[in-house]
């Protein structure tokens, strides 16, 4: 991995919901320096201790003395993938009124620690319309987006936009499309795919022979040729091995009071992904010592940032701080 440059100033990160340490692992790939690591699940941080990242405070986030008896009183770079359960697709999606909206906290700590530069990371669902709560701010994640959150952003830093990314552009075995949120002294541009789809490779576009084609499940699974890796859908079951996952969620498939992982794998018996399996497709390192028993690796596994995106997104802001310097 690319350090920064002798010379350059090390960028300094308070993360806000850091879980299980995928954020950290990309920013701190890209050069990034980490203040303090903030997360409330104790088997996350138990995760994050245990793969050597830190400094860990456990605890609620709103809870900015805490953080700044370790961080400091500043900061340059502040991170927060806010919950995302008010704004999800997959939940009841009450939005801004549900109780673990994180926004509200994120910009408590952007007043207290005044960073030059923010980051935030959420589901591309905070991009779309309620058709039943448009356009009120507190039920429509779009009008809360545009009229509370950039709102926020731009009372505070001189540019603010977003990118919606797909960690499989960026070498991720999975298709994880994610809102990245960005604010700063300077406006920034978004991080340069590294994969693309292989049909459109195939095509020969100009800028085609510089990207690598997608990573596929099957390659990024070591699967057998006979093995078929299967979506389950409404109607029919659709075969995904040859391409990149759909989004590794937190196994809400349920089956009683078990949550359980929907992709089945097909090679000879019928199984479900495998703990280990849906690491990999969030491409975490193979060693990565994940902590507490089963439902909570899942869940850690399940809500984390894929180490590549924010690696790409991190040394965009390091470029960018380091050209300011």
């Amino acid at each position: 991995m690319a350090e920064a440059c002798a010379g350059d100033a090390v960028v300094r990160c308070i993360e806000l919901f850091a879980g299980a340490g995928g954020a950290a692992l990309g920013l701190e790939a890209a050069g990034i320096e980490h203040a303090a690591l903030c997360e409330w699940d104790p088997h996350a941080c138990a995760t994050l201790r245990a793969a050597g990242l830190g400094p860990v405070v456990e605890g609620d986030v709103r809870d900015l003395d805490a953080i700044a008896a370790v961080a400091g009183e500043s900061c340059d770079l502040l991170w927060s993938s806010f919950p995302c359960q008010a704004f999800s697709a997959a939940g009841k999606r009450l939005g801004a009124e549900d109780p673990r909206n994180g926004w509200p906290w994120s910009v408590d700590a952007l007043d207290r620690f005044e960073p030059r530069w923010f980051l935030g990371e959420n589901v591309r669902g905070l991009l779309c319309h309620s058709s039943e709560g448009h356009p009120d701010p507190l039920k429509c994640p779009r009008c809360y987006f545009e009229g509370v959150i950039m709102r926020d952003l731009r009372a505070r830093f001189a540019h603010a936009g977003y990118w919606l990314l797909d960690a499989a552009d960026y070498g991720v075995p999975q298709h994880r499309r994610r809102v990245i949120l960005w604010a700063g002294p300077a406006p920034l541009r978004a991080p340069q795919p590294t994969h693309a789809d292989p049909a459109t490779l195939a095509q020969g576009s100009m800028f085609g022979p510089r990207l690598l084609p997608w990573v596929s499940m099957g390659e990024a699974l070591g699967l057998s040729a006979s093995a078929r890796v299967v979506e389950p859908n409404r109607t029919v079951a659709r075969d995904v091995t040859n391409r990149p996952a759909p989004t590794v969620d937190t196994f809400t498939t349920r089956n009683g009071d078990k949550y359980e992982q929907a992709i089945r794998v097909i090679d000879g018996d019928v199984r479900r992904l495998t703990v280990d399996e849906c690491a990999i497709l969030q491409d975490f390192p193979p060693c990565h010592p994940w902590q507490g028993p089963k439902t909570a690796k899942q869940r850690q596994i399940g809500n984390a940032v894929c180490p590549p995106m924010s690696e790409a997104v991190g040394r965009i802001v390091v470029a960018a701080d380091h050209a300011l310097n």
